[in-house]
């Protein structure tokens, strides 16, 4: 039973303790209190039954809305319902041993929430015998068990001996938990674009970005587009891209995912290979957090403001403009489980940089029983023209085994190849882990020659805790001259250039093609070594290494990339240092870049101590020397403005011998309805204003809601009629004109808190609870509902045959209520400008009655009704 005292009291009976906590009472030698009714009035009938308070600690019955802790773990929130212990047909010592608190209540726990929550029903018949839904106390069932019920923390304690609870992995959540969401349309879009003047000719640039889908119960369908635009002095070019489209669905009895359509295979086994056709697998995503988790962080250096492109297995997966200065992009949206990452950094003044980013997965390990395989079936969808789409089918498996061993097999099978896979993992506990595989394959190439070959790989993993160090991945495989992949069998010829000579980037430009988008199978991949390693160094800061080498058959020389860095801080002063190096195998020079940058916040010197800010403001300063050793200085302000600091912005200039002065302004704005960003830029040639607009849409059963843009997972928060409430932990994100508003990102199978700010709503605005938690499948839209009231704030004094209402009277507007205090008043929230409320104060007929209001209307509202009203009997 709720209740509204100021603007965020909670229940009845907390209002009743406060009332209690004041009154004059004697307290008994059994701890019992003893309400004198004279006390609070002379009139006995001006005072309601308080019996039940006698009692300390005693609560009224109702639902609540609480934290339900097993065993001092969080399990979950919601509403339960408690009911009068002194009315439950059990012996009272069972019910003192089995419920230890003081609120005289008994928690009404089903079966199925039980067993939801870890307890191993099926070890106790006379349990299973209740019927479902029926109210249990688990200490009358389970020997040793209690409940405990915080009323103050809205907190109930089940604590069940180990023994009667199931056998399950830490951070288990019960499938029971996970929310398939609500049936919805939805639509991520990223939309960004330049107007450039080069030596006095104009371009302009565009590219486009979107993924839409509907879900219907446990099914997702997703299309993904993107477009590439150009118009300028080398004429107009416009080149639209299908990604992917897709059905997918959960499959949660078997722990996998079926996908029909395009998508692409897992790369733990073999190598990732983009198919079309229909795949089902185990979704690692399902287990705890115990039993899984690798993501791959990008990081580089921009020297001026530029555009960061990432393509995937060919594919681009990711196009976005980044101030000058360090960047690190961990939002990467991947159509793939793993293949390398080709970054490329086109600055403002033209120059580009690329790199690899080495994204594959860690050494094959499961625990023991553990089983995860994959089945697909499909045409191989490769990523240029230049390639057949043979039908292939792929198989893999992996079994986790006793003595920390897992062993693991595959085999593909194609018109023109076929190869088998044979490994081994090994968890080697404090020296890390490793895994071994062997692969044999019989290929037939495009010449029509017969080739057979071994690759062998070798994988390890570890973090050094003690040593700050921690080896991310590391990796050697070493293939015989006759060993090729199915997708060098799908070639249509033996050499020649895996892009379009004629391909054009971004800007327009032809792409300059290097010895990497050149492919000579007689040249095949020899070795690869391939490292991401992380060192702490104390109290000096950290240093990371990132790179791949590879060398191939027939070939003189080797394909090298590098990416190492060093990071540290002086006080609130912090710096780093960061070299790249770049080199393909038979082209005779390499690309080195190398950068310094020092950041120095501002707003930790000019706020007093103590003072809060509402944004930040750092000075910057960077140097920045390329391969042909010229050197950019570059210094600036950046920072962060307005509430949640929803704004960000960049300034900068900078100084090159060669290349004079330029300059870049940036600023990035995340709101409501989604996100935007605008930057300038100019050098002695060149002037460039770039833009950027991103954002969301869902399509559900109350309307359409715009926000930011989605991930993967969603969260629909619907608080109909409350607008304008922030959304916790999201930059920017409020509910809309009706309440509802999008939380872009939830994990999927895991509890997501979704929480709304208190501090926002408006004054006329209540809300009975302010978080949810939800555990969403993947790909899921799951609703977090709340519900809210909006209204006026009245202070009434109740009348009944001019005499006013009992002390203790509870009042009840809808599914609302209050108590009523001294001299017939009583605090009202949510009110409407009329209704009718009901009041009752004992069990006899004439002890309860109605009373209509009406508020008057005011030009100006006060921010408290003040209202007469007369309550008349049943």
């Amino acid at each position: 039973m709720d209740v509204y005292l100021g603007q965020r009291a909670r229940s009845v009976p907390t209002l009743i303790a406060a009332l209690i906590a004041t009154a004059l009472f004697l307290p008994a030698a059994n701890a019992e209190l003893y309400f004198a009714p004279a006390l609070i009035s002379s009139d006995p009938d001006m005072v309601a039954d308080l019996q039940r308070f006698e009692k300390e600690g005693a609560q009224l019955p109702g639902s609540y809305r609480v934290d339900v802790y097993i065993n001092n773990v969080l399990s979950a929130s919601r509403d339960i319902v408690f009911v009068d212990k002194s009315g439950i047909n059990e012996e009272s010592a069972v019910l003192a041993d089995a419920i230890r608190d003081e609120t005289g209540l008994m928690a009404c726990l089903t079966m199925e929430e039980l067993e939801s929550s870890g307890v191993n029903v099926s070890l106790f018949p006379d349990m299973r015998e209740v019927k479902p839904g029926g109210c249990i106390s688990p200490g009358h069932y389970i020997t040793g068990a209690f409940t405990r019920f915080d009323f103050q923390q809205m907190r109930l304690d089940i604590s069940v001996p180990q023994v009667a609870m199931k056998s399950v992995a830490r951070g288990y959540i019960s499938p029971a938990r996970w929310d398939e969401g609500i049936n919805a349309a939805m639509l991520n879009y990223s939309i960004s674009g330049s107007n450039s003047s080069n030596n006095g000719q104009s371009g302009k640039t565009l590219y486009a970005y979107l993924n839409g889908g509907v879900n219907l119960g446990p099914w997702r369908a997703r299309d993904y587009w993107t477009m590439n635009d150009y118009s300028g002095p080398l004429g107009h070019t416009r080149q639209w891209q299908h990604v992917q489209s897709q059905v997918s669905r959960a499959v949660i009895p078997l722990r996998s995912e079926l996908v029909v359509g395009d998508s692409t295979t897992p790369g733990d086994v073999f190598d990732p290979l983009g198919f079309r056709g229909v795949q089902m697998g185990s979704d690692i995503n399902m287990y705890p957090d115990s039993l899984r988790g690798y993501a791959p962080v990008i990081k580089g250096v921009a020297r001026t403001n530029a555009r960061v492109d990432i393509r995937q297995n060919g594919y681009s997966v990711y196009q976005a403009f980044v101030p000058p200065g360090a960047f690190a992009i961990n939002d990467l949206y991947s159509v793939t489980t793993s293949g390398d990452l080709e970054v490329t950094v086109t600055e403002a003044d033209g120059a580009v940089s690329k790199f690899v980013v080495p994204y594959s997965a860690v050494p094959v390990l499961q625990r023991e029983g553990n089983v995860q395989y994959s089945l697909t079936a499909g045409t191989y969808r490769p990523s240029g023209n230049n390639y057949n789409r043979p039908q292939f089918v792929q198989g893999a498996f992996i079994w986790g085994l006793p003595y920390n061993t897992t062993a693991y097999a595959g085999m593909q099978y194609a018109r023109n190849y076929r190869s088998a896979l044979l490994g081994g993992g090994l968890n080697l506990g404090l020296l890390g882990a490793v895994s071994v595989d062997v692969t044999h394959a019989d290929s037939t190439l495009p010449d029509g020659s017969r080739q057979e070959g071994q690759s062998a790989r070798f994988l390890y993993a570890r973090s050094l805790n003690a040593l700050g160090t921690t080896f991310q991945l590391t990796g050697y495989r070493y293939s015989t001259q006759g060993f090729h992949t199915l997708d060098e069998t799908a070639l249509k010829r033996m050499s020649g250039w895996l892009r379009d000579p004629q391909e054009r980037d971004a800007d327009g430009k032809l792409i300059q093609l290097t010895s990497a988008d050149y492919f000579n199978l007689y040249n095949n991949k020899r070795s690869k070594f391939q490292a991401t390693v992380t060192q702490r160094l104390g109290d000096l800061g950290s240093v990371y290494l990132s790179g791949v080498h590879q060398t191939y058959w027939g070939l003189s020389g080797a394909s090298s990339s590098l990416q190492t860095g060093f990071s540290s801080s002086v006080g609130s002063v912090s710096y780093s240092l960061s070299y790249g190096y770049s080199k393909n195998a038979g082209r005779g020079g390499a690309d080195r870049t190398a950068f310094l940058n020092i950041s120095v916040p501002l707003s930790a010197f000019m706020s007093p101590a103590g003072a809060s800010s509402s944004g930040t403001l750092y000075a910057n300063y960077s140097a920045a020397r390329d391969t042909n050793g010229a050197l950019t200085h570059s210094a600036g302000l950046s920072g962060t403005a307005l509430e949640d600091n929803r704004l960000s912005w960049n300034v900068s200039q900078q100084y090159a011998r060669d290349a004079g002065n330029n300059g870049s302004l940036f600023a990035g704005y995340q709101g409501t309805y989604g996100a935007g960003n605008a930057g300038y830029s100019y050098s002695p040639t060149n002037r460039q204003i770039n833009y950027g607009v991103s954002g969301g849409a869902v399509l559900h059963r109350n309307g359409l809601t715009f926000g930011q843009q989605l991930g993967e997972t969603g969260v629909l928060v619907a608080a109909p009629g409350v607008s304008g409430t922030e959304v916790e932990n999201e930059t920017g994100v409020r509910t809309d004109w009706r309440g509802y508003a999008i939380k872009p990102y939830a994990t999927a199978y895991r509890e997501n808190r979704v929480g709304l700010n208190p501090a926002s709503l408006a004054e006329d605005v209540e809300l009975e609870d302010m978080v949810r938690t939800v555990v969403p499948t993947r790909g899921a839209i799951v609703r977090a509902s709340y519900k809210g009231n909006k209204g006026a704030r009245v202070l009434m004094k109740l009348m009944m045959n001019q005499k006013p209402l009992p002390f203790g009277a509870i009042v009840r507007v809808g599914d609302r209520g209050s108590i009523v205090g001294d001299d017939g008043q009583v605090y009202l929230s949510g009110m409407q400008q009329e209704g009718v409320l009901q009041a009752k104060w004992g069990e006899e007929k004439d002890q309860s009655c109605t009373a209509r209001w009406r508020l008057p209307e005011e030009k100006s509202a006060p921010s408290v009704y003040r209202l007469v009203t007369q309550c008349r009997g049943q």
